[in-house]
């Protein structure tokens, strides 16, 4: 469904349906020609924006709220298409896209300074966003996604999403089919699992469960151009963007999974080598775009934003 064209932003916000504590917060926000949903997870503070990956949402980041939240405030977007945002029209899944409406998003939040989280998909957002306005970010966080991504791993991950199955049987089905696609994903423990499986899924007329995402989202997921594609870059001249990210003063943590196909151990030496503030973390066994549920990642995140404790 394409919502009507709305150009005054406004905010409201329903009940708690997550059953996250503190209680998170359902809101939207109206953007040019799009109404987007998010989820304010609370906490005072230092403000934080997560972008969740391809065909997630933003429920991806409940792992790391309780980990975080109330030190920061945590506010997970959903990027058009995904969760409670509208469905773009089919030409609207492109980085330009996604940028202005997170653009839109911040200025209707009214927000001035914030940091940034991106899973996959979502930190190449949450780094051109920090390029194209570094004053801005306080601190940016890119889980699984870096400048010299392996394109051959990448494509691995595309085809699988794109190979899903359309819809489950049940939530153990859905367990069963993240067992076999993501590697590492059975150090979790079976709540964690179900956790994180469960945030995709919304229940079908039938009865069944389907990903909860625009389908158009998965079937073009190995096509291209870049756009349609989860890990390809939105950068076709990496120099440029080697050095536009060079200058940046803003700290970054990389996240990646100690098995990613996507982002290799080289790129984030790399990245930690040669850029003013950069670091990198590693979850040990892991794939392409840890969950966030993993203690690793989230004792990376606690100290990266200064957050004690558990």
């Amino acid at each position: 469904m394409i919502a009507a064209a709305n150009m005054a932003p406004s905010t409201t916000f329903s009940s708690n349906r997550t059953g996250v504590r503190p209680p998170v917060r359902d809101g939207y926000v109206n953007v040019p020609g799009m109404r987007l949903h998010y989820l304010d997870y609370g906490g005072a503070a230092e403000v934080i924006i997560a972008l969740h990956g391809l065909i997630q949402n933003a429920r991806a980041f409940e792992g790391i709220a309780p980990a975080l939240v109330p030190h920061v405030r945590l506010i997970a977007l959903d990027v058009r298409g995904r969760g409670g945002s509208d469905w773009g029209p089919p030409g609207s899944y492109r980085w330009c896209y996604y940028l202005n409406d997170l653009r839109a998003f911040v200025r209707a939040l009214g927000l001035t300074k914030f940091s940034l989280i991106g899973t996959s998909m979502g930190g190449a957002l949450a780094l051109l966003y920090t390029i194209a306005h570094p004053q801005r970010v306080t601190r940016l966080v890119l889980n699984d996604t870096g400048l010299n991504n392996d394109k051959v791993g990448a494509a691995r991950v595309a085809e699988r999403i794109a190979l899903a199955p359309s819809d489950f049987a049940d939530l153990d089905e859905a367990i069963g089919w993240s067992l076999r696609t993501r590697k590492g994903f059975n150090r979790l423990p079976p709540h964690a699992q179900a956790a994180w499986v469960s945030h995709y899924l919304v229940p079908t007329p039938s009865g069944r469960l389907r990903f909860d995402c625009d389908p158009l989202l998965i079937r073009r997921a190995r096509m291209f151009p870049p756009q349609f594609g989860p890990h390809v870059q939105p950068w076709s001249h990496r120099k440029v963007v080697w050095d536009q990210v060079r200058s940046l003063a803003t700290p970054i943590l990389l996240v990646r999974g100690e098995v990613s196909e996507v982002v290799p151990r080289e790129s984030a030496e790399l990245m930690a080598e040669i850029l003013q503030d950069a670091s990198w973390a590693e979850v040990p066994g892991c794939g392409h775009a840890p969950t966030l549920y993993e203690p690793e990642a989230q004792a990376a995140l606690r100290k990266f934003f200064g957050v004690n404790g558990t």
